[in-house]
């Protein structure tokens, strides 16, 4: 029995989401940084998108013939996108900085219940295998 089988798909996503969330907490702290800095665009996660990729629902029928294209499956190198929410000031920035807080404190916490469930995983495995041993 391999370890992806062992592990089964919720490792795997739940290994996708704590990536997808930690890309998307860089995007919005780039976001919170640049506040204040003219003609700077908020960007964002197409989280739902991703998360579709990630379990396959839109999977690619796309096949890398080239050692020149690059690899677009599964890795962490999510794609960003614009974020309009907020109103463009004059100097062209549209950083609206409460939204951008309240996205990270989500965030964060996305992230952390997606830890707390992996370990929580992990520990049911490791107590099988305690069991196997014994």
């Amino acid at each position: 029995m391999g370890i992806d089988k062992l592990l089964g798909p919720t490792i795997q996503g739940l290994e996708r989401l704590l990536d997808l969330s930690w890309r998307r907490g860089q995007a919005i702290n780039a976001n919170i940084a640049n506040a204040e800095t003219p003609q700077y665009r908020a960007v964002d996660l197409d989280f739902g998108r991703e998360l579709d990729e990630a379990f396959g629902a839109k999977s690619s029928s796309l096949e890398k013939t080239s050692s020149l294209h690059q690899d677009i499956g599964g890795s962490s190198d999510a794609k960003l996108v614009s974020d309009l929410s907020g109103a463009t000031k004059m100097d062209g920035n549209n950083v609206d900085l409460d939204l951008q807080m309240g996205r990270l404190a989500y965030n964060t916490l996305t992230y952390t219940r997606a830890a707390a469930l992996t370990q929580k995983k992990l520990g049911g495995l490791s107590e099988k295998i305690r069991q196997l041993v014994a």
